[in-house]
Order: C-alpha cells, then structure tokens, then sequence
C-alpha cells in the first residue's frame, strides 16, 4: 500500500475495469503530450517521423473499442486489445497491439485486479509481444517493456508495497530507454533514444498516474526540440510500407500466421508482423510491390482496412524537415539513462498525491498541408502544420490520401490547405467524408496557403480559423511562373513551347523569353496602391543569386514595396510569389 501521507496507486488494492480504463485514457492524454517529442527521434526502421502518431492513434483506437459501461477487467482488458489489433498504425502500433493481447490475456478470467496482477499481465505482454515478431531486436520497445516489466515483478515479489512497486516499474522504464543507444548503434549514432521505448514508457507512466489519481506532469518527457543527425539515418531504400487488417468469420476455418509470414519474406518482404489470432490478423511489411501482399491477404480473408505509404516520398520528406543538430548521445532521455528523470520535470510517480489530474492533450485543432519542396514544406511546418502531403512528382494526392493525413494528425478538427487547384476537388471530396472532423480552406497554391496558415493556433477555434483564412484569400495575389510544355492559346494569350508563362490567381498572364520576364509582367497587372509586401519562393534549381537579381528587378519596378526572397525548392514552378 502507500506511504504514509500518500495516496497509492490503488487505495482498496482492488482494480475495477472503470479504473483501469480511467488509468488508459490517463495513459492517452500523456502519450498525446509527448507524441512531437517521440516523432521528432524516430529513426528507425523508417525515419517517417510517425512513431508517436502511430502509437497514439493506436491506443485511441484500443479506447473505441471499450465502452464506457463497467465491465469485468477481462472483457475491458480484451476490448482493448481487439481494438488496437483492428486500428494498429505502423510497427510500433502493431507491436504495441500485442503488448495489450499478451496483457489481456494474463487477465481474462478477472473481474477486477490487484497491483500485482496488472504487473504479471505486464510480464507477459512481453513475452507475447516478444514471440509475435520474427527477429526481435533489443534496444527498442520490446526491450523496455521486459526491462521494466521484470523490474516491477521483482518489487512485488520482494514484498514492497503498491507504491513502490509502480515506482519501480516508470523508473525501469525510462532508465530501459536511455541505454538503448548502447545496444543499437544506430540510435548512438543518430543521438537520440529509440522513439517506440520512449512511447512505451510514456504509456506506463501514464497508467500508472492514471491508477494513483494523480495529475499529469504540466512539462512532457519529450519536448519535440531534439534533432537527429541525419547523417546518421540510414534508408532502407525505395518501396511501400503496406499494411492491411483481414478477416474471417468463427467456424469457417483458420488464418495460417505462420504461412503467410513465409509467404511474405518469400515476396521479398522486410519489417514483416503477422500478428492476430486464427480468426483475424494484421499485416506490416516493407515491400517494393504492395501489390501481391494484398493479394495474399484478400486470399486469406475479407480486407477489412488497407494502408500503403511510400518509403522513399517518406524518407525525402523526413530528410528535408531535419537538419544535423550538434552530437549528443542520446539527446532526448539521456538525463534518465540511470533511471533519475528529475522531478522538476515530470513530479515523479512519488510527489505529494492530489486529486484533481491536470489535462494535458493534442492540439483541439490540427493544420494539414499539401506541398512540393523542402523548404516550401519547411515553412508549413514553422506555422504550425503537422503533417505535409507530397503525393510525390507527377502525382495529386486523392481524397483517401488527404483524410488519412488528416486523421494521423491526432486532432479533434483538422483545416487542410490543398493548395492546388487540381488537389482543390479531392480536398472536398474528403471532407464531405468527414464533415465534422475536415475543414477545407480553398487555397489553390502554396503561396496562397502560406498566406492563409499565418491565422492558425492549436488553441483557437476551428470556424473562426477558417474564416479568417478564407478572409485572407480575398486579399492576397497569387503568381506562379512555370514553363510551357506545348504551343497553346490560352485565356487569350499566345504560348510557344519552351517559354516562361506566368499565371495570376490560376489566369494566364504572360508568355515570356525569361522567368524573370514573365514574373515582373504578372506582378505589374497583381501589385495593387494598397500591396506593401511580395513573399517570393525560388523553385527547385533556382540559385540565391538569381533569387537576389529577381528582387532587385522587382525593387526597380515596385520601390514602394517590400520584397522577401526564400528557398521554396518546389518543382516546376522557378518562382512562386504572394502580393499582399
């Protein structure tokens, strides 16, 4: 029991299935706290900065799935797991998912539960999530929960009390995720820590804050501000992250995990979990055609979810978003590589009890982005966007692939800025999918978008938000230069293949020799009396000294305006321009 003074973390030593679920949804709003400081170290095996998305979305897909009514800690316990199996996002949601199998099924013949009982569901949950993947790996997820599992287990054996025993369990935990650096060389290489045990144990100790009634820490474990050496990320190459969920009905036979795991790896599969039971499974795997695995799996029963996600769009985009930051070993969790995270950071599992808990989630509010280029998406990113679609060269991103980014944004309402006018179409289909969860602002280029994603805070209100970015859209004139691909006449003007043409608010404009030409002739019809600033983006294969001679000739036409020249990287288009 607890000290004296003190609320345990079970005061009648008796855990009901309310409380349990009360300590997840605890577990829930901490891991949402943390989720940017657990993106931003992701490395491996896929640096796609999800891993705390992934866990997220995962455990609060685990939450649907129990219902809000008391149960038997069993039946929770089972509707957890059932619910992460189905909504398991990426690697570590899928091994996460079987952390909670192995954790329900320790409990499924419990109506409620003492502190110890939770601590050998915890025991085995590692060894279930240990045997579900192919060739475990120490130094990851799978790696803290034993450590601190087995730490936890020899506190209640050793006869300590309810207290004590959580303490050793969050204290193992983060103590676990700080050596991971010692035992996979490319996390010490990288300075960071392994961004699936940090999610794991974030996750502990948010149960274990959940059980005591204590508040959440008002700092996160991971504040988001570490960086990767890049230098250091190594890139399993091109291909598809393919997962998908599929079923059978009870009484009509059985899924083979074993066979399609072979079937797999024969496929040339890597990263490959076949987790689920003879009824239902869920499939990762790495593959240079998703195709055939999702072949196998609609073979092996009806598909009831399919995600593909490219690896290489994924790796470029990760790589562009993260510059080398100074070597550090073990940047983020370093300071509790012995299991002493200071207090002032988090209180501890042992600061003086309270029960009022202190609400710590996601933004209410999430901006998504389309965008092409690095810096273009840099600067989406600086204001606030957390998540960027590239549908890759050539490509538009449908309105699955928009709702999807929106989702795995983890908010309760998204904006989406298309900006696109041929992404516009696609962008509305999906929120016609999801009218209350997707706000569209009809942004038609990224120049515009920037505009627009000024106006927005995690903290405001989603309509207000949405109406001010539409507001800005009346202000602002937008021009794109790009290259003609053909002969044409087009809204008048006559275009020859090869030159620069200039567009303004989507018209054609001008038909030019030059860039520098066909910009400065769109911008004389796009700078109003009232215009007091063009923001200019220099495309891919644009040199700052052409971005310098295009302000200058800009200056020399506009002098009363001011002109801001920044690296956009964007293809196909040399310069993209905003008046305001």
């Amino acid at each position: 029991m607890a000290h004296p003074g003190q609320e345990g973390p079970m005061t009648d030593a008796r855990v009901s299935a309310a409380m349990l679920r009360a300590a997840f949804e605890v577990a829930e709003r901490w891991l949402a706290a943390n989720r940017d400081g657990i993106n931003a170290i992701n490395v491996y095996p896929v640096p796609d900065g999800d891993t705390g998305t992934n866990m997220l979305l995962t455990v609060r897909a685990a939450l649907r799935e129990a219902p809000d009514a008391p149960l038997h800690v069993g039946e929770l316990t089972a509707r957890i797991a059932r619910g992460a199996l189905l909504g398991a996002r990426g690697n570590s949601g899928v091994i996460w998912s079987q952390m909670l199998r192995g954790f329900a099924e320790h409990l499924a013949a419990y109506s409620d539960a003492r502190p110890h009982d939770l601590i050998a569901a915890l025991v085995n949950a590692s060894r279930v999530s240990y045997a579900a993947v192919g060739q475990p790996v120490e130094g990851t997820m799978l790696t803290v929960l034993r450590e601190a599992a087995d730490a936890a287990h020899t506190a209640a054996t050793s006869g300590l009390d309810d207290l004590a025993l959580f303490h050793a369990l969050v204290d193992e935990a983060y103590a676990s995720v700080g050596r991971t650096p010692t035992l996979l060389p490319r996390l010490r290489d990288a300075g960071v820590v392994d961004s699936g045990g940090a999610g794991v144990a974030v996750l502990l100790e948010g149960i274990a804050l959940g059980l005591g009634r204590r508040p959440l820490p008002l700092l996160p474990r991971y504040a988001g501000t570490e960086q990767v050496q890049t230098s250091a990320v190594e890139h399993e190459g091109h291909g598809y992250c393919t997962e998908f969920v599929a079923a059978i009905a009870p009484g009509s036979g059985v899924i083979n995990r074993i066979a399609m795991e072979r079937e797999l790896v024969a496929l040339g599969g890597e990263s490959v979990l076949v987790v689920g039971d003879d009824h239902t499974v869920h499939v990762h795997v790495h593959l240079e055609d998703p195709g055939p695995a999702i072949s196998l799996g609609a073979a092996a029963g009806a598909l009831l979810s399919v995600k593909v996600e490219n690896m290489q769009a994924q790796h470029e985009a990760w790589m562009g978003s993260h510059a080398d930051a100074p070597s550090a070993e073990g940047a983020v969790g370093a300071e509790g590589g012995d299991g002493a995270h200071g207090s002032e950071h988090t209180g501890g599992t042992a600061g003086t009890a309270s029960t009022a808990a202190t609400s710590v989630a996601l933004p209410p509010v999430a901006l998504v982005a389309v965008a092409r280029g690095a810096g273009i998406a840099r600067a989406f990113r600086d204001l606030g966007a957390s998540r960027i679609v590239d549908a890759g060269d050539g490509m538009k991103a449908s309105a699955g692939e928009l709702l999807e980014a929106a989702r795995a944004a983890g908010a309760g309402h998204v904006l989406l800025l298309p900006n696109d006018r041929d992404v516009l179409m696609a962008a509305e289909a999906a929120a016609r999918e999801a009218p209350d969860f997707l706000t569209v602002i009809p942004t038609r280029n990224a120049a515009a978008g920037l505009a627009a994603a000024i106006y927005y805070l995690p903290d405001g209100d989603a309509a207000s938000m949405a109406n001010e970015m539409r507001g800005v859209l009346d202000d602002i004139r937008c021009v794109e230069v790009s290259t003609a691909v053909r002969d044409a006449s087009v809204d008048g003007v006559q275009v020859r293949r090869g030159q620069a043409i200039a567009f303004l608010d989507g018209r054609l404009m001008a038909s030019c020799p030059t860039p520098d030409e066909a910009l400065l002739a769109a911008l004389a019809d796009a700078v109003a009396d009232h215009a007091e600033l063009v923001t200019l983006y220099l495309g891919q294969g644009v040199s700052p000294q052409d971005g310098e001679q295009a302000r200058t000739l800009i200056e020399a036409a506009h002098p009363s305006l001011e002109v801001e020249v920044l690296a956009g990287g964007q293809p196909h288009y040399p310069y993209l321009a905003s008046v305001e």
